[in-house]
C-alpha cells in the first residue's frame, strides 16, 4: 500500500481535486491556473498577493493566447 501524499491544508479535495474539475471542464493551462489560484487564495492566508499574481497571469493569458 502506498503512502498518502502530504497535502497542504489549502488543498481542499473533499469534492474532488481542482485538477479533476479543470480537466472535466476542458480548461487550458492558463484557465486551470487562474481557477486554482482564485479557489485557494483565501485558504492559503495570502489572498491579496495570490490575487495580484492572478491578475498578472490573466494579462499574460490575454497577451499570449490565440483562440
Amino acid at each position: 500500500m502506498k503512502d498518502e501524499p502530504i497535502t497542504p491544508e489549502y488543498y481542499n479535495n473533499e469534492n474532488g481535486s481542482i485538477y479533476k474539475f479543470c480537466n472535466d471542464q476542458s480548461l487550458n493551462s492558463w484557465e486551470s491556473d487562474i481557477v486554482k489560484r482564485v479557489v485557494r487564495c483565501r485558504n492559503k492566508g495570502e489572498w491579496r498577493s495570490d490575487l495580484e499574481k492572478t491578475k498578472v497571469l490573466i494579462d499574460l493569458y490575454l497577451k499570449e493566447y490565440t483562440p
